[in-house]
């Protein structure tokens, strides 16, 4: 990873750093979590939605790995945590397809199985 912000995000991931993912989103943004059909457009939202992913139990994000080029990037990681709902553990590969402007997140959709981490 070349770009200082992909490298503060996937560090703010792995540290479950809410505050400072957003930071590195530009202004306007958009952040798209495809699976739940959640599309996010201001800060405080962002913010929210960052607190609630890493308050669940047990959380971590681990094998992030960047890719990027002139104005795209990609992101792949492995989010791990326990189910509320019935204590089990899970373990879900996902990516992060991001638009970049201004050294900044313009535009980023996050893709994963929605079945392992919300499943009974």
């Amino acid at each position: 990873m070349k770009s200082l912000f992909l490298v503060r995000a996937k560090e703010a991931l792995e540290h479950l750093d809410a505050e400072t993912i957003v930071t590195a989103y530009d202004d306007p943004f958009v952040f798209e979590d495809v699976p739940s059909g959640e599309t996010i457009t201001d800060r405080k939202s962002l913010l929210a939605y960052f607190q609630s992913l890493f308050g669940l139990p047990n959380v971590a994000f681990t094998d992030v790995k960047g890719y990027e080029a002139e104005a795209f990037a990609a992101l792949e990681w492995t989010w791990s945590g326990t189910k509320r709902s019935s204590g089990e553990a899970y373990r879900v590969r996902g990516a992060s397809m991001i638009e970049m402007r201004n050294g900044k997140i313009a535009r980023e959709s996050i893709y994963y199985d929605p079945r392992a981490p919300l499943s009974g």
